[in-house]
């Protein structure tokens, strides 16, 4: 195994961790100390040589520490100022208490003892930082949620669950057999037939608002087509500002022209995408989407007429 980059800032940080620990591990030997700190023998008995040399103002034989090593066993005396160990930064602080919070949220209602220890631990950390506010870990999706939906995974039910559905801004109740979950682009998915689609959807767990179990079975000799079934082909016309369009439609850079061909997989998100884009972009094809966007805007324009 490689060993770490040694920097100033690295090899000051080990100095105040080895005092506290041969204190607490005198007669150490030398090679199991350099394991332990992950640094050569020789590295070692420089940062212990350099220990020897430490201690409070006056800095006599009284004041140092008092390290005794040549018999390649290590014992540490005179080092009470610096016996405990380093205080935990900030950043430490605060990955502990995020760390525990969700440690706390994920708990089982029966196990208050638990609870009580990992809140007692909080309450200590908070006040060694000096943080006034509670920090809270908020996951994507309750544990609850999450433990419903793994259990209907592991064990083939159905799910009823409430989803809102982005490209629409619409909240729908669906049933779902699940097949399996799994995490792509920083994001969790359940694999799943949608009884509403009669095919394979996926459903982004942190879109899934509840869910409850349902005693369905698959239906029989099912046509189930894969997610969304075929892309959509459009062309833009891109007007202005075309940093965002390219970004907007992902466009690459290398593709882009003042008319461009794209796909995408829903009809509505081509819709909201391009009246989002406020004259910046026009769509050409294909006609019955554009026929869709005309409508919606001089809906728009009707209402401005009322006024």
């Amino acid at each position: 195994m490689s060993k770490p980059i040694q920097t100033p800032l690295s090899r000051t940080a080990r100095l105040l961790d080895l005092v506290p620990y041969l204190s607490s591990h005198q007669g150490i030997s030398l090679g199991d100390l350099a394991s332990t700190f992950e640094v050569s023998e020789a590295q070692l008995v420089s940062d212990l040589t350099t220990l020897w040399m430490c201690g409070l103002p006056g800095y006599t034989p009284l004041e140092l520490m008092d390290l005794s090593f040549d018999s390649g066993f290590v014992t540490i005396h005179n080092a009470d100022t610096l016996a405990r160990p380093r205080t935990l930064s900030d950043e430490e602080t605060i990955a502990l208490l995020l760390g525990l919070d969700l440690v706390i949220e994920s708990l089982p209602l029966d196990r208050s003892d638990l609870k009580d220890q990992a809140l007692e631990l909080v309450r200590k950390l908070s006040e060694r930082a000096s943080l006034s506010a509670q920090l809270r870990a908020v996951p994507s999706i309750a544990g609850t949620l999450r433990a419903q939906i793994q259990d209907a995974v592991r064990k083939k039910n159905a799910l009823e669950i409430l989803y809102h559905t982005s490209s629409t801004d619409n909240v729908s109740t669906r049933v779902v057999l699940p097949i399996e979950l799994k995490s792509e682009g920083g994001f969790e998915y359940l694999i799943g037939v949608c009884q509403s689609a009669h095919a394979i959807r996926n459903f982004r767990l942190d879109r899934i608002q509840s869910a409850s179990l349902l005693t369905l079975t698959p239906p029989n000799n099912a046509q189930l087509s894969s997610e969304e079934d075929l892309p959509i082909s459009y062309t833009l016309r891109i007007i202005s500002h075309h940093r965002d369009a390219m970004e907007r439609f992902a466009i690459d850079k290398q593709d882009f022209k003042s008319e461009v061909t794209v796909s995408s997989y829903s009809e509505e998100w081509i819709r909201r995408c391009v009246v989002s884009s406020s004259g910046s972009v026009e769509l050409v094809e294909p006609a019955n989407i554009r026929a869709n966007i005309a409508a919606s805007a001089q809906n728009i324009l009707s209402l401005y007429a009322r006024e």
